[in-house]
């Protein structure tokens, strides 16, 4: 019986032996990189795609842990070009800013397919074309960044001097400047204030202005140094977020939830301003091919640019953007 019942457990072990010769290796974990990407704002529900890229392991599977630095555009343009951080969410302007003056910054990845600035009024100012802001007073949040810039465009392709508007810097109160009458119109993210306003009951006004000026709208940018020596981390970082953008569109309601966790103060009492940030936004993130920008708005936006004095020398277009990191 002894020898019998050793046999077995012979046989069993070389069983599990020979099980175990043939069965494939496990398969080696992704080493994850950290980076650190410069964001233009502070935590908010239009950062969903993000944020679901994170929560469903996009960024993971390309080997890239997200670190968050939470500032303004010209923050990311420094810390970028200084090589100091390895990706920013910034507009097309800023990138031919940057260059013109030999900073290596390179758009590698776009996520509004169209500028989102708007100029915002309520309704019972009547203010409806550019043509309707002469003699008013326009509001901005700063005479820097995306907001001025297409303050700018917009008055420079619709030939209104300047000086015929009263624009002044106030900041980042639009919403409390519109209704207390402060000013007349501001210049504003088109799926930020005037959503919040038309949620608590007021009619706003839109000037859209990118349907007056071609600019390149908020995408990644990174700089020359990652796209010749890790252009693997480049291309995984635009995958992992084109992802998140795709799913927040195809689920929006789930991309919500998830936005929720990462910020809750945008939950609670704030939900339904919240969610109809998100809806608004929506429009602005679909593209023929989420990712891409066109060689002819570059173009177009870098003679607008130099038109109207915000760079002083010729920017070749060609090397400040790439859509070869798409699918």
């Amino acid at each position: 019986m002894k020898r019998f019942t050793i046999s077995v457990v012979l046989l069993a072990l070389a069983a599990l032996v020979g099980i175990a010769a043939c069965s494939p290796p496990s398969p080696t974990p992704t080493p994850i990189t950290e980076v650190t990407l410069v964001m233009g704002y502070i935590p908010n529900v239009q950062y969903a795609p993000f944020y679901v890229a994170e929560e469903k392991g996009y960024f993971t599977q390309e080997g890239i842990k997200v670190n968050y630095n939470w500032g303004f555009e010209f923050d990311g343009v420094k810390l970028v070009g200084a090589n100091q951080a390895d990706f920013a969410i910034v507009t097309g302007d800023q990138i031919l800013q940057a260059r013109a003056q030999k900073i290596p910054l390179v758009y590698i990845g776009n996520w509004y397919n169209a500028y989102p600035i708007s100029v915002a009024s309520l309704a019972e100012k009547n203010i409806k074309t550019p043509q309707d802001l002469v003699g008013k007073k326009v509001g901005l949040p700063g005479l820097f960044g995306a907001s001025y810039t297409a303050w700018r465009a917009l008055l420079f392709t619709q030939k209104i001097n300047e000086q015929d508007v009263r624009a002044e810097n106030i900041g980042f109160t639009q919403a409390q400047a519109l209704t207390q009458g402060t000013v007349d119109a501001a210049v504003v993210y088109a799926n930020n204030e005037p959503v919040q306003l038309e949620q608590v009951g007021k009619a706003v006004n839109q000037i859209k202005t990118w349907e007056f000026a071609r600019l390149v709208g908020n995408g990644v940018a990174t700089n020359e140094a990652t796209v010749k020596n890790r252009p693997q981390l480049a291309r995984g970082f635009v995958r992992a977020l084109v992802r998140g953008v795709q799913d927040t569109l195809n689920n929006p309601d789930e991309a919500f939830q998830i936005a929720v966790k990462r910020v809750p103060e945008a939950g609670g009492e704030k939900s339904a301003i919240s969610k109809a940030v998100l809806m608004a936004s929506l429009p602005m993130w679909k593209n023929s091919r989420i990712g891409e920008t066109r060689l002819e708005d570059w173009q177009a936006m870098e003679q607008f640019m130099r038109d109207a004095g915000f760079i002083s020398v010729p920017v070749d277009v060609k090397q400040a953007f790439t859509n070869e990191y798409l699918q």
